[in-house]
């Protein structure tokens, strides 16, 4: 009985030193959110609520901030610490990183949405909403094009 109560707490101690990421296997094979690369962490404020070129030369500033950061998480699965990829089997590595396509894609298209709400507020070139699917303006090509919807 001690026998197997030494290798368990061996074997605790050895996974706490070489460091445990199944939490982190788990956030990036079936939780992961896109809260490092979204919109929102840039804080741009409402784009439908630009009323004058400031406002929405301000928020074109804070969008091209977005689109930097955006392009520096591609490829998909960069963004993943070295020591937890590392940690993960072929099969989670290729979940975590369909899991994240999905969830670049979809950011990216409601940012595009965002920036059509400024456009069309400014004047200047406008892309439907419809069009969200397409490749954005000052972001590398998509990784998956997604069909429109009506």
């Amino acid at each position: 009985m001690r026998a197997l109560i030494a290798t368990g707490l061996f074997a605790a101690a050895a996974a706490a030193q070489g460091g445990d990421h199944r939490a982190d296997i788990d956030y990036y094979t079936h939780h992961y959110d896109g809260a490092d690369i979204a919109l929102s962490r840039f804080h741009c404020g409402d784009a439908g609520a630009m009323r004058n070129s400031e406002q929405r030369s301000a928020w074109l500033a804070c969008y091209r901030r977005f689109a930097v950061n955006y392009k520096a998480a591609l490829p998909v699965g960069r963004t993943i610490p070295s020591e937890v990829a590392d940690a993960m089997s072929d099969a989670e590595l290729a979940a975590a990183q369909q899991l994240m396509n999905q969830v670049f894609v979809q950011i990216a298209q409601e940012a595009r949405q965002q920036a059509d709400l400024v456009l069309l507020a400014q004047g200047g070139d406008v892309f439907s909403a419809r069009s969200a699917s397409g490749p954005l303006p000052g972001l590398p090509a998509q990784t998956r094009q997604l069909p429109d919807q009506p």
